[in-house]
């Protein structure tokens, strides 16, 4: 089995930290905090680039506009189809 190195990232969301992990075998995409642990897991169904430029066009707008953490992550599952949050694992 072919094992493909994670995408990794840091951004600031409303003055916290956190830490974007991308697999791009599988299009898991983990946001965790400061301390490591995992704020949220989705799929994202597009490239670590165009994730990237998502990130990058809502820091962009959350200056202007105030958006909230909660407000990315709704975009965010919008973009990638289907959200791990809430599926039991097989």
């Amino acid at each position: 089995m072919l094992t493909t190195r994670p995408c990794t990232a840091t951004c600031v969301l409303d003055g916290m930290p956190v830490t974007l992990t991308f697999y791009p075998d599988n299009g898991v995409l983990r946001i965790a905090d400061p301390s490591g642990s995992c704020v949220r897991e989705m799929r994202w169904h597009s490239s670590w680039r165009a994730l990237l430029d998502e990130f990058r066009y809502y820091n962009e707008r959350g200056e202007v506009h105030a958006q909230g953490v909660d407000e990315m992550m709704t975009r965010i599952d919008g973009h990638s189809g289907q959200s791990l949050h809430g599926m039991a694992a097989a």
